[in-house]
C-alpha cells in the first residue's frame, strides 16, 4: 500500500477537524456579528427611548406655556375691549381746561402730540403747562386717576418761579403729560400666539430629527 492509503484515515479526520473548524469559526463570526447588531439595535432603542422622553417633556412643557399664553391673550383682549376705539383731541383738552378753570389755575397751555402704535394699542399724549400751587397739582393728578377713561400721567416736572411773590400760597411752574389711549384694531394677539406655536415646533426635537433626515435624503 502507498503511504497515502495507509494514512488515509488521518487525512480523512484531519479534513473532518478542519471542516468542523471552519464551520466552528463561521458560527462564531456570525455569532459576534449578531451579537454587535443586537447590541447596535440596543442602543438604537434607548436612544429612541431618550427621544421620546424628551420630545414628551417638551411637549408637555409647550403645552403648559400654550396655557399660560391664551390666558394673557384673553386677557389682553379685554383690555383691548376697555379701550375706546378713538382719541378724542377735544373731549381732552376740555377735560383738561375745565380742571384747571375748577381750581382757578391761570397761565394754562395745552399742547396735543402725536399717535405712537404701542402693538395692542394706541396711545396720545397732551402736554399740560400751568403756573399753579403745588396743591393745585395735586387735586388735578386726583381728578385724573378719578375719570372713567383710562388715562395716565407721565413726565411731570416742578421748577421753582424766580420772581418774588406776595401770596403765602406760592405758585410754581409746573408740566405733566396726560396720556390717552385707543384700541388698535390692526393688531391681532393671537398672531402672536401662531407665531409662538411655529418658533416652538421649529425648535421640536422631533421636527428637527425630521429635518436632518429629509436633508439626508436630499443629500
Amino acid at each position: 500500500m502507498g503511504p497515502i492509503l495507509k494514512n488515509l484515515h488521518v487525512i480523512i479526520l484531519f479534513l473532518a477537524c478542519y471542516k468542523i473548524g471552519m464551520n466552528y469559526y463561521e458560527s462564531y463570526e456570525a455569532s459576534l456579528s449578531n451579537q454587535q447588531e443586537v447590541e447596535r439595535l440596543r442602543a438604537e432603542v434607548n436612544k429612541s427611548k431618550r427621544l421620546k422622553k424628551d420630545i414628551d417633556k417638551y411637549n408637555n412643557d409647550i403645552k403648559n406655556e400654550k396655557i399660560k399664553m391664551e390666558r394673557v391673550v384673553e386677557e389682553i383682549e379685554k383690555m383691548q375691549q376697555l379701550l375706546p376705539s378713538e382719541i378724542s383731541d377735544t373731549e381732552n383738552i376740555s377735560l383738561l381746561r375745565k380742571m384747571a378753570e375748577d381750581l382757578n389755575i391761570k397761565e394754562v397751555s395745552i399742547t396735543p402730540l402725536n399717535e405712537e402704535n404701542k402693538e395692542f394699542y394706541i396711545s396720545k399724549k397732551y402736554k399740560f403747562k400751568a403756573k399753579a400751587t403745588f396743591l393745585q397739582f395735586l387735586i388735578v393728578f386726583e381728578k385724573i386717576s378719578d375719570n372713567k377713561r383710562i388715562l395716565n400721567v407721565q413726565d411731570v416736572s416742578f421748577r421753582k418761579l424766580e420772581q418774588p411773590q406776595k401770596s403765602k400760597f406760592q405758585l410754581i411752574d409746573g408740566e405733566f403729560a396726560l396720556e390717552a389711549y385707543k384700541y388698535n384694531p390692526n393688531h391681532k394677539e393671537r398672531e402672536s400666539l401662531q407665531k409662538f406655536e411655529n418658533e416652538k415646533n421649529q425648535a421640536n426635537p422631533a421636527f428637527k430629527k425630521k429635518n436632518k433626515a429629509a436633508d439626508g435624503v436630499e443629500a
